[in-house]
């Protein structure tokens, strides 16, 4: 009788804290999209229009996740294999014009990616769901092989691995082909951090470790060495555009008119912008991508120190209260999908703005919930549900 009693009182608890930061980073998006007007093919007028449906997007976001806390959370649990078949059905469509089977006009190439459908009311980017897609399968996969496993050893934690392989590998495929490969490394690293805290035997930390930094400086060596060896593994050749972000990266002084010019340009404008910025309509120097990847370098050029430090303590801020409601939560399935949520959002964050700020090579990895594009706001705010979910589950745990 008791349980139904409870059940009766439990309201919905919304947290506070995590709407207000994320109403900051929305805050910044809009004044950085604003900001980067004379960035932009079409100047104001293009930014207003981006502007217009940036907020558009940041409503239905907010409208999924009313849905989704009205109507239950379980759904993106239940029904995520059958979003999955969808999601590769589309990642399939967007190779009909990359091998020339056909060339759909919603189809278009997007500085050399295949990786939208275009149509007069909105784009749809099937990779930014497919990321939150895997997730989710992820963390029903571990939940069930954790209740199933009698030990833990090494030949369980491989069979946790090809479960996840079997599903995600595909997808990841498909991407790479777009050729797109910022998202399959948001990917591997955000499944790679759910199976690290899935219960495993502890010497895996030593074997990622030792796997990542081995690549890291293997890379560098080649690079420094061997450059057409490292181009050849990371597709096309010694001219490979991937082999050129490392060129534009470590020497973009020596490359600012090439591979170095959107980042030299970038570090000019926001290098010279001090404490509070320069006037929101000066162009100091052009570069690419300003409402996407380089939205950061556009809010610390216009809003100086003030403005750069301000996004970056919002986005540690979000971090960790969602890093605080995932640990007090009870509920496995949800913790294991925000470990991976988690670890994606964390390591966007690190990989944009370490990029513009040219300690990290740049890879065309969004801000997110700053940097422009609706396909990325609505799939991370699927992921906000389930966290918003989480708090209300356990306030109201604590409460009764």
């Amino acid at each position: 009788m008791n349980k139904f009693i409870n059940e009766s009182k439990r309201q919905f608890t919304i947290d506070k804290v995590l709407l207000l930061v994320l109403l900051g980073l929305a805050s910044f998006s809009i004044a950085g999209i604003y900001a980067s007007a004379p960035l932009l093919n079409g100047g104001q007028d293009a930014a207003n229009g981006l502007i217009k449906q940036q907020i558009f997007w940041f409503g239905v976001g907010i409208g999924v996740i009313i849905f989704l806390i009205k109507f239950g959370i379980d759904r993106i649990f239940s029904l995520v294999n059958y979003v999955y078949i969808i999601l590769m059905i589309a990642l399939l469509g967007l190779l009909i014009p990359k091998f020339g089977i056909a060339k759909p006009g919603f189809i278009p190439l997007t500085n050399g990616i295949y990786g939208w459908y275009r149509f007069p009311f909105a784009s749809f980017q099937p990779s930014e769901f497919m990321k939150i897609c895997l997730v989710i399968m992820a963390a029903n996969t571990i939940t069930k092989h954790n209740a199933e496993k009698t030990d833990q050893s090494f030949k369980s934690d491989f069979q946790l691995i090809a479960k996840i392989a079997v599903f995600a590998l595909p997808p990841l495929i498909l991407i790479l082909l777009q050729p797109d490969t910022g998202i399959p490394i948001v990917i591997i690293i955000s499944l790679a951090v759910m199976f690290m805290l899935s219960g495993v035997r502890k010497e895996w930390f030593i074997i990622v470790g030792t796997i990542a930094i081995g690549s890291l400086l293997g890379i560098v060596f080649l690079y420094n060495n061997y450059p057409e060896i490292l181009g050849k593994m990371l597709g096309g050749g010694s001219t490979g555009y991937r082999l050129d972000r490392f060129y534009g990266w470590l020497d973009y002084e020596k490359y600012a008119n090439t591979h170095g010019y959107q980042l030299f340009r970038a570090l000019i404008s926001y290098g010279t912008a001090g404490f509070t910025g320069h006037p929101i309509g000066e162009l100091i120097a052009p570069f690419p991508e300003a409402q996407t990847d380089f939205i950061f370098a556009v809010i610390s050029n216009y809003y100086g120190f003030i403005g750069g430090a301000s996004v970056i303590l919002l986005s540690i801020a979000f971090d960790i209260r969602v890093t605080q409601i995932t640990l007090r939560s009870d509920l496995n399935r949800e913790r294991y999908m925000m470990m991976g949520v988690l670890g994606m959002i964390v390591f966007q964050q690190v990989e944009n703005i370490g990029m513009i700020m040219a300690l990290l090579p740049i890879t065309g990895i969004t801000l997110p919930f700053v940097s422009y594009g609706g396909s990325s706001i609505v799939s991370y705010m699927l992921a906000l549900a389930v966290v918003f979910y989480m708090h209300s589950e356990t306030t109201n745990r604590h409460r009764h």
